[in-house]
């Protein structure tokens, strides 16, 4: 640095390797006259702190429902999937199907319903036809009816609803399911269940058997 002696006006040249550091100032004497000289020693700016870290992103999944966890099945207990909004019917049915030894899952949403389907193989799926607010919301009845046979044949799909006809097969068929069950007789709905996986079984039966034997199965 450079500075300049009040009495004599010399400059005087110091490198900044000899200044010493974490004090405000020094005295020496000036070289030319003699006269003492106060160098001030400039401080170094505090050193910024760092910016707060941001908040961490929202977890996308933390609205999701976690999916069930992994479980050892054997022939006498499947997996079967209840799909209601009423609290007191999917109680109701998940008793009913437990008891009838399957092991229950019940997403409380549409999307969760999708995404465990995709992750597990339900033999049996009970669903409302106005899970998701109504018909035409219900977003696991849009994704079942289109679903093609080789997808549909180990899973039986019960529809429940309040105008319909207890196991009405032109129903069935025109939405798309294999059985319908009227709400008001959910409380036959294990004795139904066993009948219709059992119909089920035996009518797509030649068909695995077919594509067993040609190695698709």
């Amino acid at each position: 640095m450079e500075v300049i002696c009040n009495s004599c006006s010399a400059k005087l040249t110091i490198p900044d390797d000899r200044l010493p550091k974490n004090v405000p100032s020094v005295k020496g004497k000036c070289p030319h006259c003699q006269q003492t000289i106060e160098i001030r020693i400039p401080q170094a700016p505090p050193a910024a702190e760092p910016p707060d870290s941001p908040p961490p992103a929202p977890d996308a999944q933390a609205d999701a429902a976690t999916p069930p966890a992994d479980e050892d099945f054997s022939e006498e207990r499947k997996l079967a999937m209840v799909c209601f909004d009423q609290p007191e019917l999917q109680g109701q049915v998940k008793a009913e199907l437990e008891a009838a030894g399957y092991s229950v899952h019940a997403p409380p949403k549409g999307e969760d319903a999708l995404l465990w389907m995709q992750r597990k193989k339900y033999e049996v799926i009970i669903l409302h036809e106005e899970f998701g607010g109504s018909p035409e919301k219900n977003l696991v009845l849009k994704a079942l009816q289109p679903m093609a046979m080789l997808l549909r044949r180990h899973m039986c799909v019960g529809l429940v609803g309040k105008d319909l006809r207890t196991l009405s097969n032109m129903t069935a068929f025109a939405k798309s399911v294999s059985f319908v069950v009227a709400e008001r007789e959910l409380g036959k709905i294990k004795a139904i269940t066993r009948q219709v996986v059992a119909d089920n079984d035996q009518f797509y039966r030649v068909y695995r058997e077919a594509l067993r034997d040609a190695g698709k199965a």
